[in-house]
């Protein structure tokens, strides 16, 4: 069994490796601190509040299993452990007496008073410091490698914020764009420090997609994070984010990494596996014209559809809502292409947009991949974006 621990980057690559043919499990976790701070068990005070309160709703997957035994005993036994540098949900609660550390989300108290009564009593909430997270992570790495001899354990490096990866490179590990910058010398001295503990380079994984490429981030990691800030029903300015932690081809390649070290128990890169020299400059705009956009937007591919979508920002000048509207019956289902579509529907608030809010529900209401709290967020988002497109 190869246990996958830590967030979607080590989740498919689990599923890249299952399609292999290796078994294995995922389990996402919720910060370094809660492993250590009550290794192999859930405090049993906290299982009495997950069995009077019933608090699993507000995990977010991160359940109390997973934040304190996700290597569990009664298990098969490791045969190799995969660790990706996961990011921080925060707040966690630090329990006063106990002093074990655990995520909920503090929507929980508002929802429950009793469970906000006993967090009161007991608890105290906190954010760690992001320059520390590397600190953390070591702490619970100590705790892992302890408790697993014998079995190897490989850590993702999440890839560098280098300049040509802009619009301002963005990771979900807070504060990671400083960090990454001294973060391959601390996870090279992790592999020194500890016994049979490697580190997968993500940079050089994806030097080797580059090589094969148009070498375009855009076509690499299309998503963006916009945040708007808006005055009186009106956007007044516009800050965009590349998310960096997508990247398609990704899973598949460092699953031939992984298979290499389960029968060598090394890993290696290829000749075309090094950091380009390009990814030193500062990132270019790049546009794409109107019948890419289209082809793009029909082809009904997630990353081709977000590309497109994500050319919109470039010129807020132009509406091109219709070029949705038009494309309205083969968008894939994605919350971060949505999350694009949203922001540039209040930018915009073209009522044309509705109708493919309408078409694209129907689309949500088929998709049941990703369980029924991502459909209902999505139909929940859906229905905001509808309303914001008729009222203006």
């Amino acid at each position: 069994m190869i246990y996958f621990l830590g967030n979607c980057q080590a989740d498919f690559l689990s599923r890249a490796m299952a399609a292999r043919g290796h078994e294995t499990v995922y389990k996402v976790l919720a910060s370094p601190l809660t492993y250590p701070s009550h290794p192999g068990r859930i405090p049993p005070s906290l299982e009495e509040i997950e069995s009077q309160f019933g608090i699993e709703p507000y995990l977010h997957g991160r359940i109390l299993s997973h934040q304190f035994s996700p290597l569990d005993a009664n298990s098969s036994a490791p045969e190799l452990i995969v660790l990706s540098l996961f990011h921080e949900n925060t707040p966690l609660f630090l329990h006063d007496r106990e002093k074990y550390v655990f995520f909920m989300d503090p929507r929980g108290l508002t929802d429950n008073p009793d469970l906000m009564t006993w967090a009161q009593n007991n608890c105290r909430m906190f954010k760690p410091n992001p320059s520390t997270y590397l600190d953390r992570y070591r702490e619970m790495l100590v705790r892992i490698r302890a408790e697993n001899p014998g079995v190897p354990i490989v850590i993702l490096a999440r890839l560098s914020h280098y300049p040509a990866f802009g619009p301002d490179p963005f990771s979900y590990l807070d504060g990671w764009g400083t960090l990454w910058m001294k973060g391959k010398a601390i996870l090279s001295a992790w592999e020194k420090a500890f016994d049979d503990v490697h580190i997968l380079d993500m940079d050089s994984v994806f030097g080797g997609i580059w090589s094969d490429s148009t070498k375009k981030i855009e076509e690499h990691c299309p998503f963006l994070k916009i945040r708007l800030e808006e005055k009186d029903g009106l956007v007044t300015s516009l800050h965009a984010r590349r998310d960096i932690e997508h990247i398609g081809p990704m899973p598949e390649r460092m699953a031939v990494k992984l298979e290499h070290f389960l029968k060598t128990g090394t890993i290696e890169y290829g000749q075309s596996e090094t950091i380009p020299a390009e990814w030193q400059r500062h990132w270019r705009i790049t546009s794409l014209d109107i019948p890419s956009v289209q082809e793009k937007l029909k082809s009904g591919a997630n990353y081709h559809c977000a590309e497109a979508v994500a050319s919109f920002f470039l010129n807020l000048a132009k509406d091109q809502t219709k070029l949705l509207v038009q494309a309205k019956e083969t968008m894939p289902v994605c919350h971060m292409t949505l999350h694009m579509v949203k922001a540039y529907g209040r930018i915009q608030r073209n009522p044309a947009l509705a109708e493919w809010c309408d078409a694209h529900k129907k689309a949500a209401m088929q998709f049941t991949a990703n369980g029924p709290l991502y459909q209902q967020a999505y139909l929940e988002r859906l229905d905001e974006m509808k309303e914001t497109a008729l009222t203006g």
